[in-house]
């Protein structure tokens, strides 16, 4: 069904030139620009009436307005607790005086003085193998609540076995009496400045947390409004009219 009113002519190219098809283009950003050009598309479309508030231009517009200020919030919380992780890292794992590093040198000590078939060193090897094996993962902007929570636990479980590993030393008495840098007390500022640092990067992903939920909340409305507006265009101008061909093939699932 052909509205005379409607800007854009019905030819072979209309389709290839709308739809986006590539993986990157189920990011948050490409579906923020596809909502932008899918409003562009509904607001010229005449005599459009859903009867619903929600499924009208001036409506979905509106969800396209709060879901720009949640990406830009999702952005900035983001930054926050990527900065936080970051020096949270060199304290955990790239630093000269790193827990990873300055373990070595105490492993290395506890095996030359009592040897590496003694009870005192297989605790101690086995608390610092416990954290080499705890390799957090990989968290990027686009990361899940659930990447995040598996890489913050596995940080706290960091901290808890070299937390253990101090204990152990501190038992040792005069048998663990190595170089001032890898000594007791610098083990302790360690661990206080590791957990300070390991508290503050907790405290920033609970800020992020929130919206990583929320955006994903929204993105899901998106999606669900779209589709809705397309059959509510359907209905109205028909399957094979231009109206409804402009905007069926812009998707907004993050499946795509």
């Amino acid at each position: 069904m052909w509205h005379n009113s409607c800007k854009y002519s019905n030819n072979s190219n209309l389709k290839n030139t709308y739809i986006m098809g590539t993986t990157s283009q189920a990011s948050y950003a490409a579906r923020l620009a596809r909502a932008e050009q899918f409003y562009q598309f509904i607001s010229t479309f005449q005599n459009f009436d859903p009867g619903m508030p929600e499924l009208t231009p001036i409506g979905f517009q509106n969800l396209i307005v709060q879901l720009s200020s949640t990406q830009s919030e999702h952005t900035v919380k983001h930054h926050d607790y990527a900065e936080a992780a970051k020096e949270r890292k060199k304290v955990f794992t790239t630093n000269p005086d790193s827990i990873a590093k300055t373990l070595t040198r105490v492993n290395a000590y506890v095996r030359a003085r009592k040897g590496k078939d003694s009870q005192q060193y297989i605790d101690v090897n086995t608390l610092v193998k416990k954290i080499r094996g705890e390799r957090p993962v990989t968290v990027t902007i686009n990361a899940s609540e659930e990447t995040i929570s598996r890489s913050e636990k596995s940080y706290g479980s960091q901290l808890q076995n070299f937390t253990d590993v101090i204990t152990l030393l501190q038992r040792y008495n005069g048998d663990y009496a190595p170089t001032t840098e890898v000594g007791i007390p610098a083990l302790q500022i360690l661990q206080r400045q590791a957990t300070s640092i390991n508290n503050s990067t907790n405290s920033s992903y609970g800020a992020f947390k929130p919206k990583i939920n929320e955006r994903q909340k929204g993105f899901r409305n998106l999606n669900e409004t779209a589709n809705r507006i397309k059959e509510m265009v359907k209905s109205q101008y028909g399957s094979t009219s231009v109206e409804y061909n402009l905007i069926k093939g812009l998707n907004f699932s993050s499946n795509m």
